[in-house]
């Protein structure tokens, strides 16, 4: 355990200091990563400054939700996320051979050469939206933020799941670039109040592709909201946790180090 930690923080301090060799392209991509961030709660800001609203959220409960996916997406991509552009990018150069070779997981040798340090501009957005949320708020009490954390985890875990059905399809299908898309456009649900969207599309965003508790189910525990099924939400998370792990072995079966 204390070899693979080692191992992890080697490769992140790499990475970061490899980024930090061009300190002004960094800085400048994580204050556009920012930016970018940031124009979804903007719209939001807006769309409730023209009196429209999510039924059952007010203005900085909406916002807090907001930042809350962001933070998880932000976290996410700091420590694992970075595996699907490295996987990527080696299957499509025909090196991940490179990764076979060694006496280390696969999957985990992927995930510890693929830091991503520009994700902090995300991760500073989603602080800044969920302390300018909380500030308009009642102060959550302290069972509620261990309730978050718990939820938050798993938040994280189905993220985590998502990294690793995204780059196990590369496997398969070698240079497919647009699979960022396919994840942003699935995920994109997980920014808004469940109950906003019909019951059946309810049940597929919680208990089939569980994006909700990406934002939704974290958010609601911190502002102290009924969680409605979020042990169910919580068991699929698992589900597709595993799921994802036994789809990545299967792709990885299929690697044949062609290139492309």
């Amino acid at each position: 355990m204390m070899k693979a930690l080692d191992i992890y923080i080697t490769s992140f301090k790499n990475g970061f200091a490899a980024r930090m060799a061009y300190r002004a392209d960094f800085f400048f991509c994580s204050i556009m990563i920012l930016v970018s961030e940031l124009l979804l709660p903007m719209v939001t800001f807006l769309i409730y400054a023209t009196g429209a609203s999510f039924p059952g959220w007010n203005r900085h409960e909406a916002l807090l939700l907001q930042g809350v996916f962001m933070l998880s997406k932000g976290v996410s991509s700091l420590l694992f996320f970075g595996l699907v552009y490295n996987t990527l990018r080696h299957v499509s150069e025909g090196t991940y051979d490179l990764f076979l070779i060694k006496p280390v997981s696969v999957l985990f040798l992927s995930i510890a050469a693929g830091a991503e340090p520009d994700s902090i501009g995300t991760i500073l957005g989603g602080i800044l939206v969920v302390l300018f949320s909380l500030l308009q708020l009642p102060s959550p009490e302290a069972i509620d933020w261990i309730k978050f954390v718990l939820i938050f985890f798993f938040s994280i875990l189905v993220m985590f799941s998502f990294a690793v059905i995204m780059s196990g399809s590369v496997f398969k299908w070698v240079g497919n670039s647009r699979i960022y898309e396919i994840f942003d456009s699935i995920t994109a649900f997980g920014n808004y109040p469940r109950s906003i969207f019909s019951k059946s599309f309810q049940a597929i965003i919680s208990y089939i592709i569980p994006v909700a508790i990406i934002g939704f189910f974290p958010a609601s525990a911190l502002l102290g909201k009924e969680l409605s099924g979020v042990i169910p939400a919580i068991v699929v998370s698992v589900l597709f946790f595993l799921l994802s792990l036994s789809f990545w072995r299967l792709m990885l079966s299929k690697y044949t180090s062609a290139g492309g």
